[in-house]
C-alpha cells in the first residue's frame, strides 16, 4: 500500500510537472507568435501577422494581447468584421480596460455601423475621460447619427487636450455645420485645409457650406476632393448631384446620384453582414 502511494504520488507529480512543462511551453510559443506577428504587421504582411495571431489564439484563446492584436490587425487590413468578433468578448471579459471599448468602437464605425459605435465609445470616455483619441472618436460617431450638439463639447475637449489635432478641427467644423453655425464651420474647415488640403471631412464641410450659399461651382470643387479622398461617402455623392443639377450637368447630377444609391447600398449589405456573422 505504502509502495503504490509512493508511486500515486510520483504520478501526479510527473503529471503536474509535465502539464507545467507544456504551459511554459505554451507561454513561449505565445510570445514568439506575437513577436512575429509584430514583425509581419510592421513590414505590411497584414495577412500572414494575422494568420500567425490566430495560431496563437489556439494557444491562448483568451489572451488579451492575442486578442487585441488581433483586433487592431484587422482594422488596418480594414477587416472590421474580424476585429468586432474578437472585441465583443473582449470587451465583456476585460470591462474596465477604455482602450478595448474605443477600438470595438472604431471597428463599428469603420463597418459603417455609427448607432452601435456610440455606447462602446461612451463606455471608453466613461473608464478615460481624458483621451483625445476616444473624444475625437465619439464626436464622429455622434456627427454620423446627426446629433451635432452632443458631438461638440467632446471634440472641444479634445481640442483643449490636443489644440492641433487637425481631424478633431474638421469634425468640430461639421459639428458646427449641423447645428447651423455655417461661419464658424467653413473658418474651421479652411483651417484644417490650410494644413492638409484634400482632408475629406473639412472638403465636405465646406462644400455643404458653399451649397447652402448657392455658390455651386466652388461646392462641386470641394465635394468633388471629398469623393477623392474617400470614394465611399455617400454624402459627398449625393451633394454632388444636387450641385451638378443647379450647375445645369444632367449626366454629372444623374452619375453621382447613382453613386449615391450605390454606396447606400453597400452600407446595408455591410449591416447585414455584420449581424449574420456577429450576432449583433
Amino acid at each position: 500500500m505504502t509502495a503504490f502511494r509512493t508511486y500515486v504520488g510520483l504520478a501526479v507529480v510527473l503529471a503536474a510537472a509535465s502539464a507545467f512543462a507544456q504551459g511554459v511551453k505554451e507561454n513561449v510559443s505565445v510570445r514568439a507568435l506575437l513577436q512575429q506577428a509584430r514583425g509581419q504587421a510592421s513590414s505590411g504582411n497584414r495577412a500572414g501577422a494575422l494568420e500567425t495571431l490566430e495560431r496563437a489564439r489556439v494557444l491562448a484563446p483568451n489572451s488579451e494581447e492575442v486578442l487585441i492584436g488581433i483586433a487592431q490587425v484587422s482594422l488596418a487590413a480594414r477587416a472590421p468584421l474580424r476585429a468586432i468578433e474578437v472585441l465583443e468578448p473582449l470587451t465583456r471579459i476585460c470591462p474596465t480596460v477604455g482602450e478595448y471599448h474605443y477600438v470595438l468602437g472604431v471597428a463599428l464605425m469603420q463597418a459603417g455601423d455609427l448607432v452601435a459605435a456610440v455606447d462602446p465609445l461612451r463606455e471608453a470616455e466613461r473608464l478615460d475621460p481624458n483621451r483625445p483619441l476616444t473624444l475625437v472618436a465619439l464626436g464622429l460617431a455622434l456627427n454620423g447619427r446627426k446629433l451635432y450638439s452632443e458631438a461638440e463639447p467632446h471634440l472641444r475637449r479634445s481640442l483643449e487636450l490636443q489644440p492641433g489635432n487637425i481631424d478633431a478641427i474638421a469634425a468640430l467644423a461639421e459639428a458646427q455645420e449641423g447645428i447651423g453655425n455655417t461661419q464658424e464651420a467653413a473658418t474651421l474647415a479652411r483651417r484644417v485645409l490650410a494644413a492638409s488640403g484634400a482632408h475629406a471631412t473639412a472638403n465636405l464641410v465646406l462644400g455643404l457650406v458653399l451649397m447652402k450659399q448657392e455658390q455651386y461651382a466652388e461646392a462641386r470643387d470641394a465635394l468633388l476632393k471629398v469623393v477623392a479622398a474617400d470614394p465611399a461617402s455617400s454624402r459627398a455623392h449625393y451633394q454632388l448631384s444636387l450641385a451638378y443639377a443647379r450647375l445645369g450637368d444632367a449626366a454629372s447630377s444623374e452619375k453621382h446620384l447613382e453613386l449615391y444609391r450605390v454606396r447606400l447600398r453597400e452600407m446595408e449589405e455591410r449591416a447585414k453582414a455584420m449581424r449574420a456573422r456577429t450576432g449583433s
